[in-house]
């Protein structure tokens, strides 16, 4: 191996009490591509874990995330050395300087040391090559992300103070924030997320480019934006990158309904609603409707997330559960206090929440909860003794429009209005049985016409063609 580039210091002879690459790390480190640095050391080239996976390992959170290289050899000579240990090699990345490749189930990307430069309309770069590792760390887009780790030396590289503000909880760039916002908006995102995954606090020179910077986000794709956004809200805490959208203007930006509100932005309540979903897909939609909901009902909370990509099952989750808190708090409101209204009346206030709303019903009280409210008290305990005993029953009719032409001999509107009086006897008595539901719209059929019908029989209602 070549000398020991500038600042760089062994990994174990860091400070006390800096968290370093551990022993196990190494190790297995050194069984997944030990053979592939030592191909490079041997060539004469340089090796250098870059990225998520440097900076979580310092962390003391172990092996995550891809393995990413950076090295002085071009692209033709990555994808010779990188034939002899791989058993599956890629290159769609080449004309980047990038070429990928996988051994067992493990996966490397390996990519020439670069000095790109950007086009002001666009965020695909110019890929210049370049001798000097630190020329690429410095694009990289913050300090912390700026760390490498050489093999087979185990040396760290860090030039940029990555590690010092790791440690002291600072998010900053490697070179001007400015240039690196303008070369690539999409940092001003990645910003947020690191300050609520790492809980780095920016600063203030961060926050500033963040904010002149913001009309250059234009040029990034909605998708894009919608894929870091989601990153954001999976976390387990992401209150602070939401802060950090809001207090910088992108939160108005991207959610136009946040633009000039004076509503406080339930940022804190998006942490609290961490266990009321059962998985991450649940928890974004969640969370939405948490965010969204201050400022927008369901309509314009689904125009706001169709406008940036998301997934259709998201968009109408959250409305979903945006309808759902509206119904809850109409219905407070509806019925005054406790004692304006029998228990009768309750049970069937919370029959009509459970039919129109389930299942979107538990996520609705996770919301009020994020935003400081609660549904009173004798429905809430009411709405969860009904969807205890009778919810199953609620959710649906025990006859289909099938079963109702066949009973009525008719099709059409008549049909629907069948269906729209049988749930209006379920929400009265509770859950009915196919034989009551059979009985009771026999009888309103009757009821309707001065012939009685027979089951299926001719009468009153035309046969269906």
């Amino acid at each position: 191996m070549g000398p020991r580039p500038e600042g760089s210091t062994p990994a174990r002879g860091l400070r006390p009490g800096t968290p370093v690459l551990s022993d196990d790390d190494r190790r297995e480190l050194g069984k997944r591509i030990g053979l592939l640095a030592e191909a490079f050391a041997d060539a004469g080239h340089r090796f250098f874990l870059v990225g998520g996976l440097v900076r979580d390992a310092l962390l003391g959170q172990g092996l995550t995330g891809d393995i990413d290289i950076t090295t002085d050899a071009r692209p033709d000579q990555i994808a010779g050395l990188v034939t002899g240990w791989a058993e599956t090699v890629w290159d769609q990345g080449k004309r980047f300087g990038t070429i990928g490749a996988r051994r067992g189930d493990t996966t490397v990307e390996i990519t020439t040391h670069r000095a790109e430069s950007y086009d002001s309309g666009s965020r695909k770069p110019h890929v210049r090559y370049s001798d000097d590792v630190a020329i690429d760390l410095s694009r990289r887009d913050f300090t912390v992300n700026a760390m490498a780790v050489e093999l087979p030396g185990w040396a760290l590289l860090d030039p940029f103070g990555g590690l010092t503000d790791l440690t002291n909880g600072v998010l900053r760039t490697p070179s001007a924030p400015e240039s690196l916002f303008a070369d690539d908006p999409l940092r001003m995102l990645r910003a947020a997320r690191f300050s609520a995954q790492l809980s780095l606090t920016a600063t203030p020179e961060l926050v500033a480019a963040v904010r002149s910077s913001r009309p250059r986000l234009s040029i990034v794709s909605r998708e894009r934006i919608e894929a870091e956004l989601t990153k954001l809200l999976e976390l387990p805490q992401p209150c602070a990158g939401i802060d950090f959208l809001h207090d910088t203007g992108l939160l108005g930006d991207l959610l136009p309904p946040w633009q000039n509100a004076e509503t406080p932005v339930p940022a804190a309540g998006l942490d609290a609603a961490l266990d009321a979903a059962s998985g991450l897909d649940e928890l974004v939609t969640l969370r939405w409707a948490i965010l969204l909901g201050p400022v927008c009902d369901e309509t314009a909370a689904a125009r706001c997330l169709s406008a940036l990509r998301c997934r259709s099952a998201t968009t109408r989750g959250a409305a979903a559960i945006l309808r759902a808190v509206r119904a809850l708090d109409a219905a407070v409101a509806d019925t005054g206090t406790s004692g304006d209204i029998g228990p009768d009346a309750w049970r069937k206030l919370a029959r009509r929440l459970i039919a129109d709303h389930e299942p979107a019903l538990d996520a609705a009280h996770a919301v009020l909860a994020a935003w400081g409210r609660a549904v009173r008290e004798p429905l809430a305990s009411l709405l969860a003794d009904v969807r205890a005993d009778e919810g199953d029953g609620l959710r649906r009719l025990p006859v289909d429009g099938h079963r109702v032409m066949e009973l009525l001999g008719r099709s059409g509107p008549a049909v629907g209005e069948a269906l729209s009086w049988l749930r209006s006897q379920q929400i009265e008595y509770g859950p009915l049985s196919a034989e009551r539901a059979r009985d009771l719209l026999v009888a309103w059929a009757a009821a309707k016409s001065d012939t009685p019908p027979e089951e299926g029989g001719p009468g009153a209602f035309e046969p269906a063609h």
